[in-house]
């Protein structure tokens, strides 16, 4: 039933997906018309563009259609004929305006004219299919009937135990919360440099080769999701499948790549409660499941989405040999560390993470210690140690963040003791989004752009989810003091047997500080460089409960924590619901 659905759904959205093909533009009436591949011109001033190019259509094809355009959207015509009067020009380049075009359009080519103003800087479109055209909108309610029928079928024909069951729920519930949430969300909406990490992908497909690092806004990142990512182009390429497509299956491979991430969540659960503690398993997956930052991977295009599901994993080997002291769990986990690092450079936070384990370790051998680190440490740097040095226009005294001297002056922040320790509450909620750009959101507290970019990112969602999104931030305050003291309380009582989580917690923030502080940006206080973290703080705030006292501060704890859960959902819900 899942495969047959997943196959029918891809098959079905493949034929109703319009095929764009390569156009002209050209700057001013008067100008000469120019070929044009997907990119076009930047500008350092106001400029229009007038564009021509063709959409192929099959016999079933869509009516309705998302228009978005950097920046303003002047004139559009199909077929000779302008459409959207009353409703252009418009300037949105989150969500552009939704058309219905089908009058206009039929099956085969049809010669699409549009007028785009440039305001400055890099200019684009995308034209695709509204979540709201009928056709789509009922292949992917049956694409979810189809997932549910099936996983409920699955979960009785494994016939798990109760608990089991709710532990499965869970799980499905996260991967259709992502589903969902693809579904809405276009690459370049809520994204980080989407066009950069698409050109570092192309150039991968198109040369075969990795690019020089200096000449590309992302291509000194590590290569990793690239190749794989920059491979997949390069075969649909070949086998005449459209960019379009090509570009949606790339946010596929981050679907599945978030769903494993959580299937490894769901491991760490295993690893970190006992069997008997089922109230804090599931509250403990739950809350990891519904994390907004972590659900904003499932359709970004960016090496975040390999980089979290290797750090997932080579996190859970880690527990694992720390626990039973398997040496085929650690050379796992260095396996992973190195996919890791080999992704982004951020995976380095976790090299004194596993090396600190590995010196810590009881009941092993001062000498095996020093052998087995040794050999590690040397196995690490052959795997990663030569895109820090051979790759085309490395350099040892240039930075690991090339395109950091690059960053607008307006995103610069101060590194002084205020804004390294004030984390006010009130402020926070009061303002809950973050604004990179604007000092009265609180930009320049690092601890504050932190904690609210772990539910919202950089991004504001408007005022119709700012109380929802307030409300969640309280919740969040609760949660951390149930999580501070639970880390006191743990230290105390079971203080080796944690040492993984608290010591992980520890080194990735003190590490994401140090980042902050070197590159003083507002940029690089944003919580998903450190996903990782929120593993041990829910850990933490939830294992805290059984070592609390008062029955009322017990059950506070557990409510606090279910409201947290409830709210992020609707948050979640409220943005997939936006047009």
């Amino acid at each position: 039933m899942l495969l047959l659905t997943i196959a029918l759904y891809a098959t079905l959205s493949s034929e109703i997906t319009p095929r764009i093909s390569d156009g002209r533009y050209r700057i001013s009436e008067e100008g000469a018309w120019q070929p044009f591949t997907d990119t076009l011109p930047s500008s350092d001033n106001p400029q229009n563009l007038d564009l021509a190019f063709s959409l192929t259509l099959n016999p079933l094809h869509a009516r309705i259609y998302q228009i978005i355009a950097d920046d303003c959207v002047e004139k559009l015509a199909v077929n000779g004929q302008e459409v959207g009067q009353g409703v252009l020009p418009f300037c949105d380049l989150s969500h552009g305006r939704v058309l219905h075009l089908g009058q206009a359009l039929h099956a085969g080519n049809n010669l699409i004219t549009m007028t785009i103003q440039n305001v400055g800087g890099p200019a684009s479109y995308t034209w695709r299919i509204a979540w709201r055209d009928p056709l789509l909108l009922s292949l992917r309610i049956l694409l979810l009937l189809g997932l549910i029928a099936g996983s409920i079928l699955l979960g009785k024909g494994l016939a798990l135990p109760r608990w089991h069951n709710t532990f499965f729920g869970v799980f499905c519930g996260g991967v259709v919360l992502r589903l969902l949430y693809v579904f809405a969300t276009p690459y370049q909406v809520r994204a980080y440099d989407a066009d950069g990490h698409l050109e570092y992908i192309r150039y991968v497909a198109q040369h075969l080769a990795l690019p020089p690092i200096r000449e590309g806004w992302e291509f000194y990142q590590a290569p990793l999701y690239y190749v794989f990512t920059g491979l997949w182009l390069h075969m649909g390429s070949a086998a005449g499948r459209a960019l379009s497509l090509l570009i949606r299956d790339i946010q596929w491979i981050a679907f599945f790549s978030s769903a494993f991430a959580l299937a490894g969540m769901g491991w760490i659960v295993t690893l970190v409660f006992s069997p008997k503690e089922k109230l804090e398993r599931g509250l403990f997956f739950a809350s990891l499941a519904v994390l907004p930052s972590i659900v904003f991977l499932a359709p970004r295009i960016n090496n975040d989405v390999f980089l979290f599901l290797w750090e997932i994993f080579c996190f859970a080997f880690l527990l694992k040999w720390w626990q039973h002291g398997r040496w085929r769990n650690w050379w796992i986990a260095l396996l992973l560390l190195a996919l890791s690092i080999l992704t982004k450079t951020n995976g380095l936070l976790l090299v004194p993470v596993a090396f600190l384990l590995l010196i810590l370790k009881p009941r092993l051998p001062l000498k095996k210690k020093m052998l087995v680190g040794a050999l590690s440490l040397l196995l690490l740097t052959l795997a990663t140690g030569w895109i820090f040095t051979l790759r085309s226009g490395a350099s040892l005294d240039q930075p690991l963040v090339v395109n950091i001297g690059n960053l607008s002056s307006a995103l610069f922040v101060n590194n002084t003791v205020e804004t390294f320790t004030e984390f006010n509450p009130a402020r926070m909620v009061a303002r809950p989004f973050n604004n990179p750009w604007d000092d009265t959101f609180g930009r320049q507290y690092f601890w504050e752009y932190f904690f609210k970019s772990a539910f919202f990112g950089e991004f504001d969602f408007g005022p119709a989810l700012g109380p929802l999104a307030s409300a969640i931030l309280v919740c969040a305050f609760l949660t951390l003091l149930y999580s501070a003291c639970g880390a006191y309380l743990c230290i105390r009582r079971e203080g080796w047997r944690t040492l993984p989580l608290w010591s992980a917690a520890c080194l990735l923030l003190v590490g994401h500080a140090l980042h902050r502080y070197v590159s003083a940006f507002s940029c690089s206080q944003d919580f998903r460089y450190s996903l990782l973290v929120s593993v041990p703080v829910l850990f933490f705030a939830i294992r805290g409960l059984k070592y609390i006292r008062s029955p009322f501060l017990r059950a506070g704890g557990v409510t606090v924590i279910l409201a947290s859960v409830v709210l992020q959902v609707a948050f979640l819900a409220g943005i997939i619901a936006i047009p």
